[in-house]
């Protein structure tokens, strides 16, 4: 979820492109579009129709939630911890 996300946040000026998504974060077409409509759902994502599929931005909420996991990477990594 997290690389699916950062994935959308390095190319969120127009939007991410489903083919940059699989190449970016690394994971099948059918998981890419379970976890996508999941994102979406929740509120982290947002879809944007297009002549030939579909764009994906951050949303306010998907921005937050990824700088919270950072924030949490830092301060696990502190202590010692790999997540």
């Amino acid at each position: 979820m997290e690389d699916l996300l950062r994935a959308v946040r390095d190319d969120d000026e127009e939007g991410a492109k489903v083919t940059v998504l699989l190449r970016k974060a690394n994971m099948s077409y059918s998981r890419l579009v379970d976890l996508t409509e999941e994102l979406v759902e929740k509120g982290l994502l947002v879809k944007i129709p297009v002549e030939r599929g579909s764009l994906y931005k951050l949303s306010g909420k998907g921005r937050e939630f990824l700088q919270s996991m950072e924030r949490f990477e830092e301060y696990a990594k502190a202590f010692g911890l790999s997540i």
